[in-house]
């Protein structure tokens, strides 16, 4: 991606968009259903890599977690990385390889069949095959675990139930006494033998330990240490401990006020370890700053601050990793990161920049305990994460391949276009942000405009992929708009004094750089400035919130998530609202009360005009749900703009449910559509509602239309009409319908087409045709295409097979009896083919998941269709002269003169 100035951007408009893929628009269920890898544990050989892919699941309505195991070198001799899933349950994370490399412990939360336990708990697995077994069996679960040695691992977990929480639980008193400092029971470290699971405790602390990590020799612990339930302030800042396993001995270190680091790493010799801690001006309020390294020394029992010569930035959000010699550091580069290895020598660190581009846009980077192998993801703004493995010495990255690929359905949607812009906002400042094109841009036109504003406010949207149900430019970019992501003051990564400068002065410095970089794509001529929405989520919508009361004269449409509009009660209200509120509003507002006054929106609201869409979790305690139903009932009865508030039951602060994120998605779009782009008025919204979102007609009225060639179904590919696929889920890629005449004759041009047929599939085909068809498709295009598995046809049909296929019991009216289906299948051969052939998407498709998903029709019914099956090709499925028994072992066989084909391609 490229960066410029709006003062530059005209002159670079003219680039072409990049290539479009010839998939069919994006939905909500292609933003929704991301996978992504997280928790990457190295084994000590290198050539193992355990990982854990986060996917959503529509029927847990959740995002489930599952175990890989990848393989650098493939044991069964292949050429390239080789993948495995160890886990298939959707409630597992945290994979850790034990220090011989023997077995893998990961964390769940699954049933532990004939035990009385609850929450989450160790596991063991054996690489080499076998079940997973469970290691522990606490009565409040496990919060940490870290392998100790070979046969032991060491975990936090509480005591059992004391007599007063039994008692408590006998007389069902749910009655709940808020920070309650009496009942804030130890959490304390225990260690669990691997083979015979017993329970051993290792510290007697009061109060609860967080954050652990034992030293590579099993010798030494490093640990923090929460001494009070009350989170609301930061008077109560957690301890830093060193506890000798072998000794018993205890030490306090950081002891140093308002140095409380986390995020420990030992290095590989044991003989010190690494954290960051954040820093700002206002230590006593926590309040937002920028992340210094330390290291503290073992033999000299002391610590000291890395020095980053990297002026007021400090380390990034892409964190850090210690590596072979020293660490190497993400530092925070504004949009993008610097990568640097920091050698430890005797002096202290020398650093050294890291040459290789990819890092500069890695937000994850993990190293193995040789301090050699690397992980690492590499994406952009429009460029999906690729996930890779490698060698790292010295600064240098190298030998890396990929270690696993996610979301190849992307490979077939149209990405847009996306670069860093930079432009002049408040204090004559140089202010930074995203920009994504519209799908099709045009150079010579204006377009409309969302603006999608981060959170914190010291979030950062950074020069990488991102993509869910807060952010989905795709989606906005298909419907011809411009999406302007502003990195504003108090935005983090770009130093201490430009996060900082919002302290005391909220929404001065952010609304400014929000509309100037609005003003200056405006003047650039590529946005319409009589065509803009504004939204975001938490402090985005904060940010919306203010701006449709400074500008309201700017945005037509606006649509803000979890946001506050009155700061007085967001100070007791607010899970951190007393640390939060003293840094960006002075103090308490009993004391600047004036100034908490000005500074919230709810007092200012008469003069909103935009039509506002307000979204709020009911258990939201980081922006209190309290929140929303102010801002909604403030604009309801002031009655100045269109205003819809959206409540999402038992949701925290950021949306879980995917039924949820689904909703709220859909909303923002309808709003959208309503208000930006004029093309539903709210009377026609409500009169949707006559039909559910999920019946036929509303499906067959919001699906891509199949694809249509010279009046023909399907596509052109070089020249020739090849059939269209459709993608279901990540693996399967299968044509939308059966192999039509029109398309089979584009193989053979003797094949007989009567007129007003071209649209019926092909059939009469015997096995042999079908496959050379195939392999003269894949020929013509340089496609791999294939017939379908005989299992790929089973779960395309259990998926989507229409309400009413092609098939003896529609010609029957009704479902028949193996009785009734003998005799109507005897009547049905009577007649010719022609007569009970229909054109291909002649009858109702079936729909996917929640109705999801592109249109696929005839999967069971008109021609049967040729699968590969243990005995080779095999005709399978119904038509409309076989129908299955769901009781006979196998089906009927289908004659030839009622089977086709449907083509699968290979990604």
């Amino acid at each position: 991606m490229r960066t410029c100035l709006f003062a530059l951007l005209a002159p670079l408009l003219v680039a072409p968009l990049y290539g479009q893929p010839t998939g069919g628009p994006w939905s909500i269920d292609d933003v929704l259903t991301q996978r992504s890898l997280t928790d990457v544990n190295i084994g000590p050989d290198g050539d193992r890599v355990l990982w854990v892919k986060e996917a959503p699941d529509p029927e847990a309505d959740a995002t489930q977690s599952d175990v890989y195991l990848t393989y650098r070198n493939d044991p069964h001799g292949g050429d390239t990385t080789a993948t495995v899933q160890l886990t298939r349950t959707g409630d597992n994370r945290a994979p850790r390889w034990s220090p011989d490399g023997e077995y893998i412990a990961f964390s769940s939360s699954r049933e532990t069949e004939g035990e009385e336990s609850s929450g989450t708990q160790i596991w063991r697995l054996d690489p080499r095959g076998g079940a997973p077994e469970a290691i522990t069996s606490v009565e409040h679960g496990v919060r940490g675990a870290r392998w100790l040695d070979d046969d032991r691992l060491l975990f936090t977990a509480r005591e059992q139930n004391t007599r007063y929480e039994q008692h408590l639980e006998q007389t069902e008193d749910d009655a709940d006494v808020i920070e309650d400092t009496t009942l804030f029971r130890p959490v304390r470290l225990f260690t669990v033998h691997v083979g015979t699971g017993e329970v051993t405790r290792v510290t007697n602390n009061d109060h609860q330990i967080g954050e652990f990590a034992p030293s590579p020799n099993g010798s030494r612990v490093v640990y923090s240490l929460s001494d009070s339930p009350i989170t609301a302030d930061a008077r109560n800042q957690p301890h830093q401990l060193l506890l000798n396993l072998n000794t018993g001995a205890t030490t306090e270190i950081f002891d140093e006020q308002y140095v409380d680091p986390s995020n420990f790493q030992w290095t590989a010799d044991g003989a010190g370890f690494y954290a960051t801690d954040s820093h700002s001006s206002d230590p006593e309020h926590e309040g937002a700053g920028i992340t210094k390294l330390y290291h503290y020394d073992l033999a000299a029992r002391d610590y000291q601050e890395v020095p980053l010569e990297w002026g007021d930035k400090g380390v990034g959000y892409g964190g850090y990793t210690v590596v072979d010699g020293g660490v190497h550091v993400q530092l925070a580069d504004g949009p993008t990161f610097e990568p640097r290895f920091y050698r430890k020598t005797s002096d202290g660190w020398a650093p050294a920049e890291v040459a290789d581009e990819r890092l500069e846009h890695t937000s994850a980077f993990t190293a193995g305990p040789d301090g050699e192998t690397v992980v690492f993801s590499h994406s952009t703004a429009d460029t999906p994460p690729s996930y890779r493995v490698g060698t790292y010495r010295d600064g240098a990255l190298q030998h890396d391949e990929t270690l696993t690929t996610l979301n190849e359905n992307l490979d077939d949607l149209p990405i847009p276009r996306a670069e860093v812009v930079r432009w002049t906002g408040a204090n004559g400042e140089t202010v930074n942000g995203i920009l994504h094109y519209p799908l099709d841009y045009d150079p010579d036109r204006a377009y409309p405009m969302m603006t999608v504003i981060h959170g914190g406010p010291s979030g950062v949207d950074l020069d990488a992929w991102s993509l869910g149900w807060t952010v989905y430019a795709p989606l906005l970019a298909q419907r011809g708009a411009f999406v302007f992501r502003p990195n504003y003051h108090g935005s983090g990564h770009h130093g201490l004094d430009f996060v900082e400068s919002i302290k005391g002065r909220y929404y001065e410095l952010e609304v400014p750089d929000i509309v100037s970089g609005i003003d200056s794509l405006a003047a650039a001529g590529v946005v319409d400035k009589d065509s803009l929405g504004v939204m975001g989520w938490s402090n985005g919508a904060i940010l919306t919130t203010q701006l449709t009361i400074e500008r309201p004269e700017l945005f037509q449409v606006a649509a803000p998530g979890a946001g506050d509009v009155n700061w007085t009660s967001d100070y007791g209200n607010c899970a951190f609202g007393v640390r939060f509120d003293r840094s960006y509003f002075k103090g308490a507002p009993w004391t600047y009360t004036e100034h908490y006054i000005e500074k919230s929106p709810l007092f200012e609201m008469p003069k909103v005009q935009t039509p506002t869409l307000i979204h709020h979790g009911t258990e939201d305690r980081a922006v209190p749900y309290e929140q929303g139903w102010e801002y909604y009932r403030a604009l309801q009865q002031i009655g100045n703009a269109p205003v819809r508030f959206l409540s999402y039951p038992g949701e925290p602060h950021g949306l879980r449910q995917l039924s949820h994120q689904r909703r709220k998605v859909a909303e923002d779009l309808k709003w959208i559509d309503t208000y930006l782009f004029g093309e539903t008025s709210m009377q026609e919204r409500v009169s949707e509602r006559l039909l559910a979102d999920d019946a036929p007609l509303s499906l067959l009225e919001t699906a891509e239309a199949p694809a249509r060639t010279d009046g023909h179904y399907g596509v052109r590919a070089n020249g020739t009409l090849v059939p269209e696929t459709v993608t279901l889920g990540d693996t399967l890629t299968v044509g939308r319908f059966e192999v039509t005449r029109a398309q089979f004759r584009a193989y053979d041009a003797d094949f007989e087409v009567p007129s007003g047929t071209a649209e019926y599939p092909a059939h009469d085909l015997a096995a042999d045709r079908a496959q050379a068809y195939v392999d003269w498709l894949s020929e013509q295009t340089g496609r791999n295409y294939r017939l379908p598995t005989a299992a790929e046809l089973a779960a395309l049909k259990a998926a989507r097979a229409g309400p009413s296929e092609n098939t003896p019991a529609y010609w029957a009216g009704f479902t028949p009896t193996p009785d009734e289906y003998r005799r109507l299948r005897a009547r049905l051969a009577q007649h010719p083919t022609e007569a009970l052939l229909m054109p291909v998407g002649s009858r109702p498709a079936g729909h996917g998941p929640n109705g999801g998903g592109p249109l696929v029709y005839d999967v069971d019914g008109n021609v049967a269709e040729w699968a590969r099956t243990a005995d080779g090709i095999e005709a399978q499925n119904a038509s409309a002269l076989t129908l299955k028994d769901p009781k006979a072992e196998t089906a009927p066989t289908p004659p030839c003169r009622v089977t086709g084909l449907r083509v699968v391609l290979d990604r």
